[in-house]
């Protein structure tokens, strides 16, 4: 795996930034430096991925001005090797964007601490996008 990884968070609310963060840094890519940046509506979105590049991007489904599969072609222009995940804790914005592209989903809501007990939920889903890099890595 590369040693720095360009993540993109893209939520509306800020709040959710630091949890999907924190899973990404303690579950899923432990060993790794992490270069994390967020945006919180549609537009800013898409300014960023015009100015960088991005191995995965945790996509929400209500992005602020718009919905989450509507920049997943932006996503796929800009990186045809970028992972995306939907991180909505709404399954049917989960289902769309995985219609529209993305590679898997999160529910975000498991990602809070108190609603995983033991870390069952996240552990799961830590490994199963931990396959996906690797899967991708080998391309």
């Amino acid at each position: 795996m590369k040693e720095e990884l360009n993540i993109l968070i893209v939520d509306d609310l800020e709040v959710v930034h630091e949890p999907i963060e924190k899973f990404l840094r303690d579950f899923v890519f432990v060993n790794q430096h992490l270069a994390v940046t967020s945006a919180y509506n549609l537009t800013q979105s898409k300014r960023l991925l015009s100015e960088k590049t991005f191995d995965l991007v945790m996509l929400d489904g209500d992005v602020g001005g718009g919905w989450g599969y509507e920049i997943i072609p932006d996503i796929f222009q800009h990186s045809s090797k970028v992972i995306i995940i939907s991180s909505s804790n709404h399954d049917e914005f989960n289902t769309k964007n995985i219609e529209m592209g993305a590679h898997g989903a999160v529910n975000k809501t498991w990602l809070y601490e108190w609603n995983d007990e033991e870390a069952k939920y996240r552990t799961r889903v830590a490994s199963q996008l931990r396959k996906l890099f690797t899967k991708n890595e080998t391309k």
